[in-house]
């Protein structure tokens, strides 16, 4: 996949706190930053399908025993 470059504004210290802790990981200032963005993004999107599946639940629970037994019976 082609990447294109967008330019951040870190304030120094934030620069260096992320720089530090991507050398501490072994990764690069990019993979790092652009990785806690990508977990945003999937955080929200997450959050965004959980509040939809709670408007449309019915109620409805079953137990752990209770889906176990269902798998078995659907196999």
């Amino acid at each position: 996949m082609a990447m294109g470059a967008t330019a951040i504004r870190f304030a120094p210290e934030e620069k260096s706190w992320i720089q530090a802790y991507a050398d501490f990981v072994g990764s690069t200032f990019s993979d790092v930053v652009r990785e806690a963005a990508l977990e945003k993004v999937e955080e929200a999107a997450d959050k965004l399908a959980y509040d939809e599946a709670i408007r449309s639940d019915d109620g409805i629970r079953y137990s752990m025993e209770e889906v176990m037994r269902m798998a078995a019976d659907a196999e």
